[in-house]
């Protein structure tokens, strides 16, 4: 328990910028370091973490320690995630909520949201070299993308909508 919490504080802790910015993080952790779970594994965390309620770093750490040591690994595996968030605001509410508009910090924060955003598209571009992998991906992967691009279309009907397209498609198929 403690080797799971540990590890999700130190993720939680190194991590700016939430859920899709601690997702390389989690691989490397998770699958390089720890060999907790597979490649298959992660993606499969990560699309149902997006599915659920909450943010993805701390469904994912949920699953993850749920897999590894049931409900306690799951509630440990959460808090450690979930703990450093809670410090850093706390301070950050205590000490520095009068100072976000200063122009300083305003600079600050230009930068943190330019290199988060540089993560994030880091996690999609790992996420899809494992998601793409045949002509029905990239139409489904398309689809979506031009949904909720053009027609700003929710992600919950876009996940109702494929899931169910998908078990319809393979059933008909033939496949399980």
């Amino acid at each position: 328990m403690l080797e799971l919490f540990l590890t999700f504080f130190k993720i939680g802790i190194s991590t700016f910028g939430g859920g899709y910015a601690m997702i390389p993080l989690i691989e490397r952790e998770m699958i390089n370091e720890k060999k907790w779970i597979d490649k298959d594994e992660l993606l499969e965390i990560i699309t149902i973490s997006q599915m659920t309620p909450g943010p993805i770093a701390i469904n994912a750490a949920t699953f993850i320690g749920k897999k590894k040591a049931g409900i306690l690994g799951s509630m440990a595996a959460t808090l450690g995630v979930v703990a450093p968030s809670l410090l850093v605001i706390t301070i950050i509410s205590a000490f520095f909520s009068k100072s976000f508009l200063n122009p300083t910090m305003q600079k600050i924060f230009i930068g943190l949201r330019a290199g988060i955003a540089a993560l994030i598209l880091s996690s999609v571009i790992k996420l899809s070299k494992n998601t793409l992998v045949d002509y029905f991906s990239y139409i489904i992967f398309t689809t979506s993308l031009i949904g909720l691009i053009f027609f700003n279309v929710s992600p919950i009907t876009l996940i109702l909508f494929f899931g169910i397209g998908c078990i319809i498609f393979f059933t008909i198929r033939g496949e399980k």
